[in-house]
């Protein structure tokens, strides 16, 4: 197994230096300082690991941590105190595929919807390390973020937002890894779909040597069992997946990539028919079960690939969350309905049987065990910071989830991930304060995730009314 991140110190030593203070210029509200501990009194925890609900208990933090947790109600002397009768608290929820290509704007609503930690897989690296200093120096309200920097692709991306270290052969991968790990200081690297065969396994041999994982797209040169085998560590969006089960893999393979080189759109949906049509259960099990068995943790993304289907387009046009997200940027978006209406009956119907597939893989997945983590792409056009990740729950239940399974997708998987799970993905003495309060059980409904009452984040209470100040200051 490889162990991430073993070339420096892991995310919960960085993520108590971020602790976040919301008295800085963006933001002209005045919050507590650390100066008196926090208790929550008479709360639900939700249990994440086993399922339970623990009730009546007192939460006890000092400064950005956990200090206990207990059945007393009394009151702690020199304590800001919560009351959190009739509500439940979960651990803070991470977002593990996002953009972050808003400006400061998306930081609130991310907080506002409980989202504590983010996973960007390919900004500007330089305005997300000055983001990531502001907040650092509390001069920004903001999640914690985990980044890759710019991309690694076989191409120039053909879009100014995402950044692409373009490499080619062997060599030049090697020299990229070295670059990203010791000169940009990133987190993980990220790797696209046009990336060739060769720079491919260099780039992984390089991360099971020195440790700095390797996640993302599987490239179209690679199958998703050679991925798995090569210790990918996280995969984006089912790329490839679908693929891998059909019993025709070795044969569409190439034909697939003769139809993507030639751009024959009428081959492609031909031979995507074709895939979905060879569906091979015993092979998928196959490939499942070594995902498990090789923890390949997956993302993915059920929200990106929804909106291929144009299912929800009148919906996302309409959503009232609008209203937060730059005039400038919205002006950009293509309306969805316009280019739902330029495809036939046939494409759409060709999107939503792979829409269902792709569900439907998810569900087997979990049933394998394979470790699973909410992302949702927000940054492409009709997405909502923050929100967004609650839409994504929901499509992991739809799928065939159960509201725990969902719950840790975002909660106890992302800290198992980023090898952090002795201060995140719990509530547990010693953990970081990351906390979200709701008004309803998550676990009865996953809907009850969206009841946002308040956050507690680095170990400062954001009520309800704060957060709704944040949103507006943003909006504004």
């Amino acid at each position: 197994m490889i162990v991430r991140h073993k070339h420096r110190q892991a995310l919960p030593s960085r993520a108590r230096k971020q602790a976040v203070c919301f008295a800085g210029h963006l933001l002209l509200l005045s919050f507590p300082s650390f100066s008196a501990d926090l208790l929550i009194r008479n709360v639900n925890i939700v249990d994440v690991k086993t399922g339970n609900i623990l009730p009546h208990r007192s939460i006890l933090i000092h400064g950005d941590r956990i200090r206990s947790i207990t059945a007393a109600t009394g009151p702690t002397r020199g304590a800001q105190v919560v009351d959190g009768h009739n509500r439940y608290v979960i651990p803070g929820l991470w977002d593990m595929h996002v953009h972050l290509w808003y400006k400061e704007h998306q930081f609130p609503m991310f907080l506002a919807w409980g989202v504590t930690g983010v996973r960007d897989m390919g900004s500007d690296l330089a305005q997300v390390n000055r983001w990531r200093a502001q907040i650092k120096k509390h001069e920004l309200a903001g999640p914690h973020i985990e980044t890759c920097g710019p991309s690694v692709d076989g191409f120039p991306s053909g879009d100014s937002k995402l950044p692409v270290l373009m490499v080619r052969n062997p060599n030049e991968a090697r020299k990229t890894y070295d670059r990203l790990e010791q000169d940009l200081n990133v987190d993980f690297v990220n790797v696209l779909r046009r990336l060739p065969r060769d720079a491919y396994f260099a780039l992984m041999e390089r991360a099971r040597k020195w440790g700095l994982p390797v996640a993302g797209a599987v490239p179209d040169s690679v199958t998703a069992e050679e991925a798995v085998a090569a210790r990918q560590s996280s995969m984006e969006h089912l790329t490839g997946i679908a693929l891998a089960c059909s019993r025709e893999e070795h044969k569409l393979r190439p034909l697939l990539a003769n139809a993507i080189e030639r751009k024959d759109a009428a081959d492609l949906a031909k031979l995507a028919e074709r895939v979905l049509d060879t569906y091979d259960p015993a092979k998928a099990n196959t490939l499942f079960d070594r995902m498990h068995k090789f923890d390949s943790y997956q993302v993915p993304a059920l929200l990106k690939l929804r909106s291929l289907t144009y299912a929800d387009s009148s919906e996302v046009v309409r959503e009232p969350r609008l209203k937060y997200i730059p005039a400038a940027i919205r002006k950009t978006w293509e309306d969805p309905r316009e280019r739902e209406a330029k495809l036939s009956e046939e494409a759409l119907e060709l999107a939503d049987r792979e829409y269902q597939r792709n569900a439907y893989i998810v569900d087997q997945m979990q049933r394998f065990g394979v470790p699973i983590m909410a992302g949702t792409g927000t940054g492409d056009p009709y997405t909502f910071p923050g929100y967004d990740l609650h839409r994504e729950l929901q499509l992991l239940v739809s799928a065939g989830l159960t509201s725990l399974q969902a719950l840790r997708s975002a909660t106890l998987t992302p800290a198992e991930y980023l090898e952090a799970g002795d201060s995140l993905g719990t509530v547990a003495p010693g953990r970081m304060a990351d906390l979200v309060l709701l008004d309803a059980d998550p676990l009865q409904d996953i809907r009850n995730t969206k009841k946002v009452a308040a956050v507690i984040l680095g170990g400062r209470y954001l009520p309800k009314p704060t957060l709704d100040a944040m949103l507006l200051h943003a909006r504004q």
